[in-house]
């Protein structure tokens, strides 16, 4: 089998996007190929395919039917980078669909000099609540967003190591998620830096990222959430910072978004 690919750097979370069609029931089968070490290897893949509401340019299906806030923006990212989007000079934006998501996603582009400053509206949380792990010291709380659930977990109030909850939550996915994917983003709050791991059930991936955009706005929802107003956010990570933004009305979380940088890694085909 042959396949043509696009790999991208958003953050550190590398991303292969499969340009070819693929048909959905082989996309876990070419997912897990085309991320191993011996082939292209990247944290995680989706297909691009035609998009159903005409209000999108392109639709982003990923491997897992999750939600991928990074994966979005290496999307617009790469549409504008293939031509296939004219922007007006330097930046444009671009409305798509994504797996997990039921509205149209809206991208501002802008090129730069070697990259790609990428930022994009996120869905908003369906709730944010918390539960007991049964082995951190304290209930940790939980954001719900369409196609994947966050775990926030302040690593000062932890109280168990990181293996440990990870192998816990891991084993028992849906004690808190009904969600393909759930990401515990360890949380150092002196730092604002998190350390994310991303668990996606249906294809089985577990991936310490480097980078996560959704664990990212999961966390602007979080802080939003706990102090009644708007936030906007720096969140490093060890693959650079994701700027996060999440606005309060009455109360309540109104939208969210995510900013960071993007880099056209490579292009090519790969074979099975």
């Amino acid at each position: 089998m042959e396949v043509e690919f696009v790999k991208i750097n958003p953050t550190q979370n590398m991303t292969i996007l499969v340009t070819s069609p693929v048909d959905r029931l082989h996309h876990m089968d070419v997912a897990r190929k085309i991320m191993a070490y011996d082939s292209v290897h990247a944290e995680q893949v989706g297909f691009i395919e035609k998009p159903g509401n005409p209000a999108a340019l392109a639709r982003l299906q990923m491997a897992g039917g999750e939600f991928c806030g990074n994966a979005s923006m290496s999307l617009c990212a790469y549409l504008a980078w293939s031509g296939n989007i004219k922007c007006e000079g330097e930046f444009c934006t671009i409305p798509i669909e994504v797996s997990g998501a039921s509205d149209v996603l809206y991208c501002d582009i802008k090129k730069e000099h070697g990259h790609f400053l990428a930022g994009t509206s996120m869905p908003v949380p369906e709730s944010v609540g918390s539960f007991d792990s049964g082995v951190a010291s304290s209930p940790l709380p939980v954001v719900y967003m369409p196609g994947i659930t966050h775990v926030i977990a302040d690593t000062d109030k932890l109280g168990v190591s990181k293996d440990m909850l990870v192998e816990t939550l891991v084993s028992s996915p849906s004690s808190f998620t009904t969600e393909d994917a759930f990401g515990i983003m360890f949380y150092d709050k002196s730092a604002c830096f998190i350390e994310p791991f991303v668990y996606v059930v249906t294809t089985g991936t577990k991936i310490w990222e480097r980078g996560c955009g959704s664990g990212s706005a999961a966390l602007g929802a979080y802080l939003a959430g706990s102090i009644g107003e708007s936030v906007r956010a720096d969140v490093a990570q060890p693959g650079g910072v994701i700027t996060v933004e999440a606005e309060m009305a009455g109360g309540k979380l109104t939208s969210i978004s995510i900013e960071g940088k993007v880099i056209i890694a490579a292009q090519g085909k790969a074979y099975f």
